[in-house]
């Protein structure tokens, strides 16, 4: 898919949260500016959210509970993340049962979770964005 405008980016996220439900665990993967937050604003839209949406850069996880979402959503950013130890004390491996994860920056934890959806934004010389979505074990 090409997302030609930010509005493209959030309306992917709205219609993929849709098809989301607990347990899902999505890694979202692009270089800086690629739009992985914009995308996870779009998907937190979906699930109902109606609230300012922030990078998780520096707080590393963001929670949004029920009832401000049909499902407790966990946001994480990993960028800041300089080893697998660190990882390991977040605790996401823990929290999926019974919440939506989006993992921005997953290829820092190769081995973190078994993500169902696999998303990789590409921005293009135009400005737009390739994304690529892999679901399950595609």
């Amino acid at each position: 898919m090409i997302a030609q405008t930010e509005e493209d980016m959030r309306r992917f996220g709205r219609r993929l949260a849709g098809s989301l439900q607990a347990g899902d665990w999505i890694s979202i993967d692009g270089p800086l500016g690629a739009g992985k937050t914009v995308l996870c604003k779009g998907i937190l839209e979906g699930l109902g959210f109606t609230g300012e949406v922030t990078s998780p850069s520096y707080a590393i996880i963001h929670q949004y509970d029920p009832p401000e979402v049909k499902i407790r959503v966990i946001h994480a950013d990993l960028y800041r993340i300089d080893d697998a130890a660190e990882i390991e004390q977040l605790g996401l491996d823990d929290q999926g049962d019974d919440c939506i994860t989006l993992v921005e920056w997953a290829c820092r934890a190769a081995d973190l979770g078994k993500p169902s959806h696999r998303i990789k934004i590409d921005p293009m010389p135009n400005g737009f964005r390739k994304i690529e979505t892999k679901i399950g074990d595609d």
